[in-house]
């Protein structure tokens, strides 16, 4: 079995140590060790407790005399645990820090399957905010507070913190947010660094640096969300300088509040986990002891704010700014309500869809369920009709509140909607879904639109290849498609087992053969990635156009989506906009991405041109790309000439 490893340095985290251990044993981390200050909140019983129980490592981190804080005691003493020396994986992370996995079923096992290969997997913070809730409630962090930065915000961000999952073998010393590599490491260009999208990272990141290279910090596989604000007492009582201070060896200023209290966007992504998480939960506080030490942890918080009240003077501006953010709102917003009455497990989000025909403008659609996927449409009184099919990585979501794929962004654009949710990873081999797509089509549904997209991407792009004849003079983008997976037609496909193993004999099998009624069908795909380029040569006929999308690999929509074109280019298509001239214009002004140019140099070095590649790097240098300059220098080696003619 894999062994993983998480650790931390607490100090005075009662009220919060449960959930955290839960969550992180839930992923999938199977070894929690915690030093411990000790803590004045009664954190050390309940660790001790859940030791007993052999939940976790407790170790004893107090050192009255000692020049470091207690983090950095704490890491220096991690690094040589068997827990630590002995582990596949590992990572520190703080009390107020989840890692949170957004591929497969929301495992560490999952995300680690997609970088096999990987040495160190750094995802991003993102700052989640009190949610206007003020004060302190004994409820899980996660489920009570699902505020967070927004993603522009984060695009604005160029440098966002890291916390990093790492080999232990590669390291010599753990920091915060990232480990120390060994020597050998520090400068080898072929060591495995990947960012929170599964994308590599410049080599400079391996000497030095404890946030993401501009441009690097991708979220799409996982993330790690801080929750530094909690509730606004909470923050006040242990973050502005109180005497029960948290786990953080800094102390803010009142200003820090308004940096760290993140509100702008609602991200319930761990909602869908709250029956499991409360279910961990209760499991721990079963345990001899665990309950009466939680209770009491919360009692001495409870007791250290009304203390901090009593004590603040309004009379004092310092004293008056720090009450002003404890005052709950006069008119607290219904969507920032306390849910401290309800259960966890009582926990649900409705789909946005769902909330949408009940408070949108536009309220007619339908839901319709099928045994392996269902179809949702929404009628936004649009002459344009969106029809979206899930890809693979939807598939193991197992939210209520799961959209179709792209679902805010169509609705934000006003179109009519009709998206299709997939259980399985069946490749929409489905009769139930052939017979109402039949049917929808037979009375005259699509004919209601004067412009009908199709689209998705791999497994999804399959399915709008495939429907495209049911749906006369409508338009496909197709990302990365299969044509098909009949073993007859591609026996050079050997991806996707488990679509391999449905059967293709019946209808629509070979999407190639079902896009000639359309008007357009755009194929997206990459040039440089054969399995996808043989598939996209399969697609013939006057009506196909390939957009070539170069170093994307299989995850063209999610490397346009990363260049910023993806949007643009669905609304061109809707505006029946989209020419290969506008793609290509549009992709050319995205080439500095660093994803397009670690693509190119990798090109270049596999076909032997390396002064082509020692050109490249010159002109990153120029053009302020010097660590990725340096990157490439490095796997390109002075003094050789091209092996291959241009």
């Amino acid at each position: 079995m894999p062994r993983h490893t998480l650790v931390t340095a607490a100090r005075n985290e009662g009220p919060y140590l449960v959930e955290w251990i839960a969550w992180h044993r839930m992923i999938g981390f199977d070894r929690i060790v915690i030093f411990d200050d000790p803590s004045q909140d009664g954190s050390t019983p309940l660790l001790q407790a859940l030791a007993d129980a052999g939940v976790i490592n407790h170790v004893d981190n107090s050192d009255p005399e000692a020049a470091l804080d207690h983090a950095t005691r704490a890491l220096n003493k991690a690094v040589n645990l068997p827990d630590v020396q002995d582990a596949d994986w590992a990572m520190v992370l703080d009390v107020d820090e989840f890692l949170v996995v957004h591929t497969g079923d929301g495992s560490l096992e999952t995300l680690l399957a997609t970088a096999p290969d990987a040495q160190a997997i750094s995802p991003c913070w993102r700052f989640f905010g009190d949610c206007g809730q003020t004060a302190f409630v004994d409820a899980p962090v996660a489920l009570q507070f699902t505020c967070a930065a927004s993603d522009d915000a984060l695009h604005q961000n160029p440098h966002p913190g890291l916390k990093t999952l790492f080999r232990p073998p590669v390291v010599e010393q753990l920091k915060p947010h990232r480990p120390v590599l060994i020597a050998d490491h520090q400068t080898d260009p072929n060591f495995v660094w990947l960012n929170g999208s599964g994308d590599r990272f410049d080599t400079g990141l391996q000497q030095k640096g404890w946030r993401a290279p501009a441009g690097q910090d991708g979220r799409d596989l996982c993330e790690v969300h801080h929750y530094k604000i909690r509730s606004t007492e909470s923050f006040v009582l242990q973050s502005l300088g109180s005497s029960l201070p948290g786990s953080d060896t800094q102390n803010y200023a009142a200003s820090a509040y308004a940096r760290f209290n993140c509100n702008a966007q609602r991200r319930p992504v761990m909602l869908p986990f709250a029956t499991r998480l409360s279910a961990q939960i209760e499991a721990l506080m079963n345990l001899p002891g665990v309950r009466t030490a939680h209770q009491d942890c919360v009692a001495a918080h409870m007791q250290a704010i009304t203390k901090m009240h009593a004590e603040l003077n309004p009379e004092s501006p310092e004293d008056a700014a720090l009450l002003a953010f404890m005052a709950p709102p006069s008119d607290q917003a219904e969507e920032f309500a306390s849910e401290e009455s309800a259960p966890a497990v009582q926990i649900d989000t409705a789909p946005r869809w769902l909330a949408d025909f009940r408070r949108s403008d536009h309220r007619k659609g339908f839901y319709q369920s099928l045994p392996k996927c269902a179809l949702q449409f929404a009628d936004r009184e649009s002459d344009v009709l969106i029809v979206s099919f899930d890809n693979l990585s939807s598939v193991n979501d197992p939210a209520l509140s799961r959209e179709t794929w792209g679902y805010p962004f169509y609705r934000d654009e006003g179109w009519s909607h009709l998206g299709v949710l997939a259980f399985e990873r069946y490749w929409y081999r489905d009769d139930d879904l052939f017979d109402a797509f039949e049917k929808l089509a037979a009375e005259g549904f699509f004919q209601g639109y004067k412009k009908v997209v199709l689209t998705g991407t791999s497994m999804g792009a399959y399915a709008a290849t495939a429907l495209a004849d049911l749906v006369p003079g409508c338009t496909v983008l197709a990302f990365s498609p299969q044509s098909t997976l009949d073993e007859g037609l591609v026996p050079w496909e050997e991806r996707f087992n488990s679509g391999r193993k449905q059967d293709w004999s019946g209808r629509y099998a070979d999407a190639a053969r079902h896009c000639s009624q359309a008007d357009q069908v755009f194929v997206v795909y990459d040039p440089y990635f054969e399995p996808d380029a043989r598939h996209a040569a399969r697609y013939d006929g006057t009506n196909i156009t390939f957009l070539k999308s170069w170093y994307s690999s299989h995850k063209s929509a999610l490397f346009l989506r990363r260049a910023d074109i993806l949007k643009t280019l669905v609304r061109d298509a809707a505006d029946g906009q989209l020419t290969p001239a506008r793609y290509y214009a549009l992709y050319r002004t995205r080439r500095d991405l660093p994803w397009f140019l670690n693509g190119l140099a990798d090109r270049l070095q596999a076909r032997g041109r390396d002064q082509l590649a020692l050109q490249l790097a010159e002109w990153l240098s120029d053009h302020n790309h010097t660590a990725l300059a340096n990157k490439v220098k490095q796997r390109h080696p002075t003094g050789k000439t091209d092996k291959i003619n241009t």
